[in-house]
């Protein structure tokens, strides 16, 4: 399996912290969100990739960060863009994590061990509990399969999880004729089962605020987190 963590868009509700690096390469506590995910990555993969648009110069020359892929179009399309480039260069399962959110390690063990259960048959997606419409959610039948997403009555995604190689061919097809779409669009279109992770378990930055949020979040005693 690699991982991916999709960085490539310009994170404008983070004001000036972002005016020279996307949000996956702010700093805090003195490492880079990239740094941490790549680290909570690592005994799950054999490698990551991640996909930058949005100053990826600056990226390349200050981080180095390992197999990058630049998203030359990245303020054209949404991050269904994103996902495609790397499913094109991956052929093999694929962790997809958001480069604005960190999750608990004990989560994306349990995302790992049901992949494995599963024998990559399905795709898995984090999705955090608790029925809500105002953020993009997700939605399954009475089979647990994904039937829908975006912005409807459902459990909110948590920014993560896992296409299988079985579905690679068709999730590029579906995100190549969705490239203004958000990447989840693929889970309702090929057979995925969500994974219920608990809220404390994940956090997000979305906006400055959110930055101390996740300080508080690292330095919990009830967190593992790299």
């Amino acid at each position: 399996m690699r991982g991916v963590i999709l960085a490539a868009g310009e994170g404008k509700r983070m004001g000036h912290h972002t005016d020279d690096v996307p949000k996956a390469f702010l700093e805090f506590d003195g490492r880079t969100l990239y740094d941490r995910q790549r680290r909570l990555l690592e005994p799950h993969v054999d490698g990551t990739s991640i996909v930058l648009g949005y100053r990826h110069d600056t990226v390349l020359d200050r981080y180095d960060p390992d197999d990058p892929i630049v998203l030359e179009d990245w303020d054209r399309y949404e991050n269904a863009a994103s996902l495609l480039l790397a499913l094109r260069r991956i052929d093999d399962d694929v962790l997809v994590l958001n480069g604005d959110i960190l999750v608990d390690e004990r989560e994306l063990e349990r995302l790992a061990e049901q992949f494995d259960a599963l024998r990559g048959r399905l795709n898995l997606v984090g999705c955090i509990p608790g029925l809500q419409h105002e953020a993009t959610a997700i939605r399954w039948d009475e089979s647990g399969r994904v039937a829908a997403y975006g912005l409807i009555e459902g459990h909110q995604h948590a920014g993560f999880g896992i296409v299988s190689r079985e579905h690679r061919s068709a999730a590029m097809d579906i995100l190549r004729d969705r490239l203004e779409e958000w990447y989840p669009c693929v889970y309702p279109q090929t057979p995925t089962q969500p994974l219920l992770i608990p809220d404390t378990r994940h956090v997000e930055v979305n906006r400055p605020a959110d930055l101390e949020q996740a300080r508080a979040w690292l330095a919990s005693e009830r967190i593992q987190c790299a």
